[in-house]
């Protein structure tokens, strides 16, 4: 009866030690957990930029530069940008850009069967670059905004201008629309401002920023390249001019 009693009581002790060990190891583990956690991922992130190809179709082009902007005008009273953008030796008079190969094929042999316009396509490949730093999450929503906000009003006034074109809509709605596609490019800096105004790592992307308020002021008040451009033309031209912000900072940045 003794010895029974005594095995017992060596078992309750061995569970009580084992209990409070594994009590032990349990709270070991938690206090490791509180003191070494890990830096949260939504702290150190990286904002990278969109990578992609647009294809422009090209009316003329030109070895000299002036005499490439001399041609425009006659470009833009007809409905095209007439933007100049000079690819390896020769200044190209760029009417309209596509993210779609197959689109603006598709507008290069109308015009030629159409109007009787022949063309070239020129495709540019926009390279993506990555900022680093030390982001909130909320911060990084920010600056992600920001890099994006070239491509993104890109699209939209291309699909304004395409509008246009086809004469979906005219010319008080279109305006009605570039308007609110320059009132989000203001938002969109003056948000990226009010965090990152004092950050001089992100200096060269401020200053693009700055070029692209700019343009889109431009293009609210519709301030004409020549007199008699129409405003599918202007629309199209301020969005390559977009585009040719965002390639230069990208190839300043990558």
């Amino acid at each position: 009866m003794q010895d029974n009693m005594t095995k017992k009581h060596k078992i309750f002790i061995m569970s009580a030690i084992f209990s409070f060990f594994a009590c032990g190891v349990a709270l070991a583990i938690l206090l490791s957990n509180v003191l070494f956690r890990p830096v949260s991922s939504n702290n150190l992130n990286a904002v990278t930029s969109p990578n992609f190809e647009v294809h422009f179709i090209a009316l003329n082009k030109s070895q000299i530069e002036a005499n490439a902007n001399s041609l425009c005008q006659d470009y833009q009273k007809l409905g095209a940008g007439g933007y100049v953008w000079q690819v390896g030796a020769y200044y190209h008079i760029l009417s309209s850009g596509f993210e779609n190969r197959s689109d603006a094929e598709l507008v290069q042999n109308n015009l030629l069967k159409t109007h009787g316009i022949s063309s070239e396509l020129i495709s540019i490949k926009f390279e993506s670059f990555k900022l680093n730093g030390n982001f909130t999450s909320d911060n990084k929503k920010i600056l992600e905004k920001a890099v994006n906000s070239f491509f993104d009003a890109y699209k939209s006034l291309y699909d304004i201008a395409i509008s246009l074109d086809t004469q979906v809509t005219n010319v008080l709605e279109a305006r009605l629309a570039v308007n609110s596609v320059c009132t989000r490019i203001s938002n969109i800096y003056a948000d990226y401002q009010t965090v990152f105004a004092r950050d001089k790592s992100l200096a060269k992307l401020n200053s693009y920023l700055e070029k692209e308020v700019d343009t889109s002021s431009k293009l609210a008040s519709e301030t004409l390249i020549s007199p008699t451009q129409t405003y599918a033309s202007l629309v199209k031209y301020r969005y390559i001019e977009l585009l040719k912000c965002y390639y230069d900072l990208a190839n300043e940045l990558k």
